[in-house]
């Protein structure tokens, strides 16, 4: 890997996309994206800026691009600077949205119809179904998306399993966010609560996912290391799922969510800080591993 580093730059005088600062991209456009929904919270939630009502509906959803336009423009445009840029991350993005359209929502809604049944049980019961249905549901998706779309033919380094697991949730979060949008027409601030809680709850999946693959594929790790990752996907979700009001489910009584704007932004923002640092020290343990590895294995040849 460090040759075919070292051959991209030196032929074209350009890096490859492989030196694109994937983390610190993701890490900016998820800070943005929460100071903006947290401004429109406070604003619009609890001091009740007037708006006129269909403006407001306009702004809801438009609220939903918000999203995949930080995406564009802060990931996706500089990395086609690149040599040889991650050309399927559009593509995953895409598709992942169709897959929510054409298999997620309406197997939620038509087959599990959680919405009937679920939001009213204890927590234990809420988080044991959302990981049953709408964890396994998520994942499944959102892993045959990724595994015939960019396994293994797209991946070069292990950043490469990042960035499009990103695409991935971005997309299918987009399609989540913008039918319950469309569908409930609700305040800015309650819409903001959403299209953040759909992200968040997708970001914890994909992310796992991406962890799978590249131990899967990057290193020699037992062949259960992706079923369990999977797995941990699941279960991450349909906790994140039951906690979080504006998602699916109510806060953890069961008397509504309407009136408890700032749980609902403390689960989210909690769930991005836990999820990229828990899965950032997976990922760098996993590259010292490797790093480890290697130098052990250049050292034994030597001898």
């Amino acid at each position: 890997m460090a040759e075919f580093l070292a051959d991209a730059a030196a032929d074209t005088g350009r890096p490859p996309a492989a030196f694109f600062p994937v983390w610190r991209r993701m890490s900016l456009q998820l800070a943005l994206l929460t100071a903006l929904g947290s401004l429109i919270v406070v604003a619009f939630t609890l001091f009740e800026l007037p708006l006129d009502s269909r403006l407001e509906r306009f702004a809801a959803l438009g609220l939903t691009l918000v999203p995949l336009l930080l995406w564009a423009g802060i990931s996706v445009y500089p990395e086609f600077q690149f040599y040889r840029p991650r050309r399927r991350l559009v593509g995953v993005a895409v598709v992942s949205a169709l897959t929510a359209s054409a298999l997620g929502l309406p197997l939620i809604e038509d087959f599990f119809r959680v919405q009937e049944w679920l939001p009213l049980e204890s927590v234990s019961q809420r988080i044991l179904g959302y990981s049953l249905t709408v964890g396994v549901l998520d994942t499944g998706l959102k892993f045959l998306v990724l595994r015939y779309l960019i396994y293994p033919q797209a991946l070069r380094v292990r950043s490469d399993a990042i960035a499009y697991a990103f695409a991935a949730a971005l997309g299918y979060s987009f399609y989540l966010s913008l039918a319950l949008v469309a569908r409930q027409q609700p305040t800015l601030g309650f819409a903001a609560l959403v299209v953040l809680g759909n992200l968040g709850v997708q970001l914890f999946s994909a992310l796992f996912i991406a962890l799978g693959i590249i131990e899967s594929y990057f290193s020699d790790a037992f062949p259960l290391v992706l079923p369990l990752n999977l797995v941990a996907a699941t279960a991450g979700s349909g906790l994140i799922t039951a906690l979080s009001p504006g998602l699916l489910s109510g806060p953890l009584s069961t008397a509504g969510s309407g009136d408890r704007p700032l749980f609902a932004l403390g689960i989210v923002v909690a769930t991005f800080a836990v999820t990229l640092g828990m899965v950032y020290f997976l990922y760098s343990n996993s590259e010292r591993r490797e790093r480890e590895a290697y130098l052990g294995s250049g050292a034994a040849d030597g001898i």
